[in-house]
C-alpha cells in the first residue's frame, strides 16, 4: 500500500472522532441522587445434606438347634418259626395274606419275635407224616403248627401238644365253645383255632314261600315239606348229601346221631353206635333214600360239589352242605338259585340235638420247640380280635371268635356270613381216636353197607362197634 494511501485513510478516521466528539458533548450534569433498594434475587443452590438411611441387607447365620434323633439298635430277635403250607400266603381278598398279618401284629407288640413260615406240603397225609418225624426224632425247628382237627386225637393221645388251657385260660370268653371244642382232647385244649368249616342246612326260600312252609326243625318237617313239593313239582329232587363211601359220609352220620340223641361213647368210654338212638338215626338215613326224599344217587356221590350241583341249578329244594358256599351262592354267574336261598343249622328230633361236623385248623404248640415263651406270645396275638378278623376277611369263614361276623367291614366283604350266627354253635366234633384214619374207614364201609341195604342197620352198627374195639 502506499503512503498516501495510508495518509488519506488516517484523515478520514480523524475527521469521523471529530464528529463524533462533538455530538457527544454532555449537557451540564444535575445533580446526582442516591437510591437505595432491596432486591430479593431468588437463587437456586444445591445444598449437600447428608441423610442417614437403614438399609435392609440378608445376612446368614448359622443357628445351634437340638435336634432329637432315633437310633436304631440292632436287637437280637427270637425267631418262631410256624408250619403251614401255600395258603398262609394267599388271601382271597384285598386283605393281607394271613403270614403277613400274624408278622405285622406280632411285630408291633412284641418287636423282639420274628415270625417265619416253614412251608408245608399240600397233601395232608405228607404234612402228618413230616410232622411226626419232627416229633420222634425231637427235632426243634418247628414251633407252632397248623394242626388239623381230624389230628386232635393222636396228638392229643401221644402228647404231641402242648395243653393250652392253663396258657389261655379265658380263651372261651372270646370264642364259642363249640370252636375250641374241636381242638380239645380229654379236655385239654390243643389249639387256638385260625379257620375251619361246618355244615348246616340250604334251603329254597320262595319254594317254602310259595307251597307256604316254615324252614324245618325236624327232619320230620323236612320229610312232609318235601313230599308236598315233590307231589306238585315230582321232578325236583328233595335232601341233597354226599352219601358215597367218603370223609364226607362219616359227617353226615354223626349229625344224625346226634340229631336223635345218640353219642360216640357211653359213660363207661365203649362204642355206642349201635344204640337205640343210634340204629334209629341210620334207619332214618336209609328210609330217606327208600321214600325218594333223596335221590338213590346220594349214595354214589363222593363229595358234596356232587350232591351240590342240582341245588345249585334251582333244581332241589334243600342240600345238606358246607358253610363255604354262602361265599357264591348269591352270584348269579354261578348259581340259578341266588336271592332265593338260606343257611340253617341241621334238623333235630326231638330228644336230639341240632349238629353240624365241623372241621379245621388250629395254631399249636409242639414239645419240642425250644421258644416256647416266644411261640405262646405268637398264639396270643393269633388268638387276638385284629388277627381273626384278618383271617374272616382274608380267607372267609369259619372263624369261631365270638361277634365277628357282626363288624361292618366283614359283613361287606362277605355279606353273607352273617348267617353263620346261628350256626356255628351247633358245630359238633368227628368222632376222636388216637388212629383216627382207621375209625372213619370203619364207619364209613358200615354205614354205607347200612344205607345201601348191603347189611342190616342194627348189624352194621354192631360191626362198627366190634371193630372199633379192636382198634388199638
Amino acid at each position: 500500500m502506499s503512503c498516501k494511501t495510508l495518509f488519506g485513510r488516517a484523515m478520514f478516521v480523524a475527521v469521523v472522532l471529530a464528529m463524533i466528539t462533538a455530538c457527544a458533548a454532555p449537557a451540564p450534569a444535575p445533580a446526582p441522587q442516591v437510591i437505595r433498594e432491596t432486591v430479593v434475587v431468588p437463587v437456586q443452590q444445591t445444598v449437600e445434606v447428608p441423610v442417614q438411611q437403614t438399609v435392609e441387607v440378608p445376612v446368614k447365620q448359622t443357628v445351634e438347634v437340638p435336634v432329637q434323633q432315633t437310633v436304631v439298635v440292632p436287637v437280637n430277635k427270637t425267631i418262631v418259626t410256624l408250619s403251614y403250607n401255600r395258603f398262609f400266603n394267599m388271601t382271597f381278598s384285598a386283605a393281607p395274606a394271613p403270614i403277613d398279618l400274624i408278622r405285622q401284629a406280632v411285630a408291633a407288640k412284641y418287636p423282639d419275635i420274628d415270625v417265619q413260615l416253614n412251608m408245608a406240603p399240600d397233601d395232608m397225609n405228607a404234612w402228618h407224616d413230616a410232622v411226626s418225624v419232627w416229633i420222634t426224632a425231637k427235632d426243634s425247628t418247628i414251633d407252632l403248627i397248623g394242626l388239623d382237627s381230624s389230628w386232635v386225637s393222636e396228638f392229643g393221645a401221644a402228647q404231641w401238644a402242648v395243653p393250652l388251657n392253663d396258657k389261655f385260660p379265658k380263651l372261651s370268653d372270646n370264642f364259642d365253645q363249640a370252636g375250641l371244642n374241636l381242638w380239645s382232647y380229654q379236655g385239654n385244649l390243643l389249639a387256638i383255632p385260625f379257620w375251619g368249616a361246618t355244615n348246616g342246612l340250604y334251603y329254597r326260600t320262595d319254594l317254602l314261600k310259595k307251597y307256604g312252609f316254615q324252614p324245618p326243625e325236624t327232619w320230620d318237617d323236612l320229610v312232609n315239606i318235601v313230599q308236598k313239593i315233590k307231589a306238585q313239582d315230582p321232578k325236583m329232587a328233595g335232601y341233597l348229601w354226599a352219601g358215597g363211601k367218603s370223609e364226607n359220609l362219616m359227617m353226615v352220620w354223626s349229625e344224625f346221631l346226634y340229631a336223635f340223641g345218640g353219642k360216640y361213647v357211653d359213660a363207661q368210654g365203649k362204642c355206642a353206635f349201635n344204640s337205640p338212638e343210634g340204629v334209629k338215626a341210620v334207619e332214618y338215613m336209609k328210609a330217606l333214600i327208600d321214600k325218594g326224599i333223596s335221590p338213590k344217587e346220594v349214595t354214589t356221590f363222593q363229595n358234596i360239589q356232587d350232591a351240590a350241583t342240582a341245588f345249585v341249578a334251582g333244581n332241589a329244594v334243600f342240600l345238606r352242605g358246607p358253610s363255604d358256599y354262602l361265599t357264591w351262592l348269591n352270584d348269579p354267574k354261578k348259581s340259578q338259585v341266588a336271592g332265593n336261598w338260606d343257611f340253617m343249622q341241621n334238623p333235630a328230633q326231638p330228644g336230639g340235638i341240632h349238629a353240624g361236623s365241623s372241621g379245621g385248623f388250629g395254631l399249636a404248640l409242639l414239645p419240642t420247640s425250644k421258644h416256647q415263651d416266644a411261640a405262646l406270645k405268637v398264639m396270643e396275638v393269633v388268638a387276638s380280635l385284629p388277627v381273626q378278623k384278618g383271617f374272616a376277611l382274608s380267607w372267609g369263614p369259619v372263624q369261631w371268635y365270638k361277634g365277628l361276623y357282626d363288624d361292618p367291614e366283614v359283613k361287606n366283604t362277605y355279606p353273607e356270613d352273617y348267617r353263620l350266627a346261628n350256626v356255628l354253635p351247633s358245630s359238633i366234633v368227628r368222632p376222636q381216636h388216637k388212629d383216627y384214619s382207621q375209625l372213619t374207614t370203619i364207619i364209613q364201609d358200615q354205614i354205607h353197607a347200612a344205607i345201601t341195604g348191603v347189611t342190616p342197620v342194627k348189624q352194621a352198627l354192631d360191626n362198627a362197634c366190634t371193630q372199633y374195639a379192636a382198634l388199638p
